[in-house]
């Protein structure tokens, strides 16, 4: 390659790995539970996980097209209820108004502009899941943040040092 298509493919690197370091911030920032997690040989995935008491466990997934996935579970169906609630979705399936009002059951938004789908299930004994895939950083940050205050009105706090 000439010189200055390597210097700007280089470039180009550098501001791709900030960007991803931006968003692992974001990430955290919005659930500080999350850690570092090592990659798996032959994946570029950027991985975080976490397991807390009360809090259930998980793992957040940064691909190399800079989508985010999420998949948590054994979570308070109360905290799922009340970060969504609080969302605002604009339409979830089986859903007949807000959150904290329905019974279990799997709940879905699929979001036509971005390609997003987010998966919310209300558990029978108690406990749920939530996954989202194909998410923008800012779309799973905010689901993140709702989750993490609902976490906080809810008692489950978690064991930070």
């Amino acid at each position: 390659m000439q010189p200055a298509v390597l210097q700007a493919v280089n470039a180009w690197e550098q501001h791709w790995h900030q960007t991803q370091a931006a968003a692992v911030t974001a990430l955290k920032t919005a659930f500080p539970d999350l850690g570092d997690c090592p990659r798996y040989v032959g994946c570029d995935d950027i991985r975080l996980e976490y397991e807390e008491a009360g809090r259930g466990g998980g793992r957040v997934c940064l691909d190399g097209e800079g989508r985010a996935e999420v998949e948590f579970s054994q979570v308070p169906n109360e905290v799922i209820a009340h970060a969504v609630d609080e969302i605002r979705f604009p339409y979830l399936s089986d859903a007949e108004g807000p959150l904290c009002e329905a019974p279990p059951g799997t709940y879905v938004y699929e979001c036509e502009g971005s390609g997003g789908q987010f998966e919310f299930v209300l558990g029978a004994g108690g406990r749920g899941q939530v996954v989202i895939s194909f998410a923008t950083v800012p779309d799973a940050v905010a689901v993140l943040d709702a989750l993490e205050r609902a976490f906080t009105e809810h008692g489950a706090e978690p064991t930070r040092q």
